[in-house]
């Protein structure tokens, strides 16, 4: 795979090295040479999930890239929210930035508002995506959602489960657009309680990440009903999507857009700067083989879709969904 030449290539070959040379355009500043110092990507979560995963696997290519020591720095709590508030108040000057996914944390933060602003961060970059779908018990042999819509409205079917709270606005529009008169929502911790529940009957149908619910799909225990986001899914390629079963687009909330984030007022051509070296990395042979490998598809996308993506989630959500019915249905 070609890749794209990295910084020190470039300052090799362009010669930058004495002050008052004109190299690209955020390489140099006021200050010198940047980025001259290690680079901190704060995780608002504990070790060994999905961000921090990913995060550790980005990090010695993006060092090399960026020739500056990547330094991941988890800090989890209050549901990410302790993590989160932390970038906003960093310093503004390129060395810090975070990873997170704007839907799941900004749902904890419309249920439990912290003491600051979501909109506030800026954007970095999107480096991909996990489709959200809805998955139903094999032994049910439900087959499509029409058909799940139909056990809701005669009685047959009364519960249906997720992650959390973080799906809850999914099986909300799913009740608001689609009609389908579910009376509980119950809450999983995980995929693995998730795959359980529905292979077992104690739920009929779930809404899970395709990830999370490709080795119960495998065994044969579930079946997918529908790709929640009209992008589809890498992991369940053959499923419908719900636009293709002619339901209202739902992609703010029918996937997980993973994204990366600085703190306000952060420059423009240091952002600029940090996300070409995403891209870079993102693109490059150790990221792509490793999306192969997992099954976790890595796309880069600019600053201002990451912006564009938490706008919507902000704006699309409460115009959806009664934030103060999330917030009791969450209780």
């Amino acid at each position: 795979m070609t890749q794209n030449p990295t910084r020190r290539d470039v300052l090799k070959t362009t010669g930058i090295a004495a002050a008052g040379s004109v190299g690209l355009a955020g390489c140099l500043s006021e200050d010198g040479d940047y980025p001259s110092d290690d680079l901190t990507v704060i995780i608002p979560f504990d070790e060994g999930g999905g961000s921090d995963t990913i995060v550790r696997q980005m990090a010695n290519p993006l060092s090399e890239e960026l020739d500056v020591n990547i330094r991941p720095e988890n800090v989890p709590g209050a549901g990410s929210m302790r993590g989160i508030g932390q970038l906003l108040t960093e310093e503004p000057d390129g060395y810090t930035c975070g990873k997170f996914n704007p839907l799941t944390t900004s749902i904890q933060a419309m249920i439990n508002p912290p003491d600051f602003e979501f909109q506030d961060l800026k954007g970095l970059a999107t480096i991909g995506f996990n489709a959200i779908v809805l998955v139903a018990d094999a032994d049910e042999d439900i087959g499509d959602v029409d058909s799940l819509i139909d056990g809701y409205a005669d009685g047959t079917y009364d519960n249906i489960g997720g992650l959390g709270v973080n799906y809850l606005p999914n099986v909300m529009f799913f009740k608001e657009r689609f009609g389908m008169e579910w009376n509980n929502y119950i809450q999983y911790s995980g995929a693995g309680p998730i795959n359980q529940a529905v292979a077992s009957g104690e739920v009929p149908a779930a809404v899970t990440s395709d990830a999370g619910a490709a080795e119960a799909v495998q065994s044969g225990d579930v079946e997918v009903l529908a790709i929640l986001t009209s992008n589809g899914s890498e992991v369940f390629p053959d499923a419908p999507t719900i636009p293709e079963l002619s339901y209202e687009n739902m992609d703010f909330i029918g996937q997980v857009t993973r994204s990366m984030w600085v703190p306000p007022e952060t420059p423009d051509d240091r952002i600029e700067m940090l996300s070409s070296a995403v891209e870079n990395v993102v693109n490059g042979d150790t990221m792509q083989e490793w999306s192969d490998e997992t099954g976790n598809p890595i796309t880069y996308g600019p600053p201002e879709e990451a912006d564009d993506v938490l706008e919507r989630v902000w704006t699309d959500i409460p115009d959806v969904v009664d934030v103060e019915e999330l917030r009791e249905a969450a209780e």
